[in-house]
This record gives structure tokens, sequence and C-alpha cells, in this order.
């Protein structure tokens, strides 16, 4: 039986355009490699915009997200290699998000998908019972019955900003652009919310590894 993904650190990129071939084979051949020998870190996969920025995005799911206050984590965090010393003062634009999964809605395909879309936001306090519910009850199980759409998973930060994210699992990066999506994402409910979200942030990505 799989191992529950109840956490989630994403990482949001750009890189100096001259180190882009060797921040990815960084990247593909020692870096994510390393954090999945961290006990706790249980998938790791690259994403690079379709649509929106940054341009690159790691998602690594987590049995919990206190793995990464955990020795094995600490560890690679501070005691980097030779090449990460290299590579990652090239970073640029970084946004780093700890998450805790709080729903989850659809079946994941047998592969990974080949697009993502996710969708970051805020909401003001007074608004989080209603928001939600809205996104539970109404917005992702819409969105998920759009043709091509797998499953969502929604996540609240533990640490970075903004609070909320939502993760779409998609067969083709055109789906938030056809007359279905339209459609699935304009319900009475979710016009009633939609002036209380703040700071939206949304990228639709293209797996690039594994």
């Amino acid at each position: 039986m799989a191992t529950q993904a109840n956490g989630l650190l994403a990482v949001w990129t750009d890189v100096a355009p001259e180190a882009e071939r060797e921040f990815n084979e960084w990247y593909n051949k020692e870096h994510i490699a390393q954090l999945l020998g961290v006990p706790g870190f249980l998938s790791g996969r690259r994403y690079q915009a379709v649509e929106g920025e940054p341009k690159y995005l790691a998602l690594y799911e987590l049995t919990d997200v206190s793995v990464l206050k955990s020795d094995a984590f600490r560890q690679v965090r501070e005691s980097p290699t030779e090449w990460s010393k290299k590579i990652i003062p090239l970073f640029r634009n970084t946004t780093i998000g700890m998450y805790q999964q709080l729903f989850s809605h659809g079946a994941r395909p047998a592969q990974d998908a080949e697009f993502i879309l996710n969708v970051r936001l805020n909401i003001p306090m007074d608004k989080e019972k209603d928001f939600n519910e809205w996104y539970n009850i109404d917005h992702v199980p819409a969105l998920v019955g759009v043709p091509g759409v797998y499953c969502a998973r929604r996540y609240m930060a533990v640490e970075g900003d903004p609070k909320y994210l939502a993760v779409y699992e998609m067969n083709d990066a055109r789906i938030p652009k056809t007359p279905e999506w339209d459609k699935a994402r304009n319900s009475e409910w979710t016009l009633r919310i939609r002036p209380h979200l703040k700071d939206p942030k949304a990228i639709v990505s293209r797996r690039i590894y594994p």
C-alpha cells in the first residue's frame, strides 16, 4: 500500500539564462536524488511553465510537512555539495512553500500527468470558512469534471505565502482555455466568492522530470 503524502514542498524559480542548461542537469542528476534520499520524501517532480512565471517548479511530496524539520533534511540544507554551491546562487525570483494537504479529489493517472495547473491565492480570515467549503464542495469537483482533468489537491501553507495552493493534473495545457473549463469555473457560488480572492497566481506547466 502506497504511503500517504500529507505534505508538500514546492519551489518556484527562474535561473540566470547562461546557467539554464547546467541548472537542469544539476536538478535532474543530483539534487532531486539527494532529496529523495531523505526519509519522508516520497516523490520529486519538475515542471516548466507553459504560461505564467516563474519558469520552473519543483514539487516534492512528503509523508508530512514535519519532514522538513528533520535532521536528515537539515543536513542536506546545511551541507550543500560543491555543485549545489555553484548553482543555487544563480536562482532568481524564487519562492519556497511548505504545505499541509487539505483535500483531494479525483484519481491520479497510471503515469504522471504531462501538465499541471497550480493556483496560489489568499483569502481574508473572515471568509475562510465559506472559501474552503466552496473550494471542496463546488469548485474542485467542477474542474475535475472537465474532460482531460484527472485530479486536484489542495494545500495550506505552513510557511510561505500565498496561504493556499491548488494543483490540478491534466492531459493538455489548453484545458483552462476551453469552454468546458470556463463554464465549470463560473458557478453561482464561485461568482460570490471570487471578489474576495486575493493575490491569485496561476501557472500552467509541463512536466520535465521524471
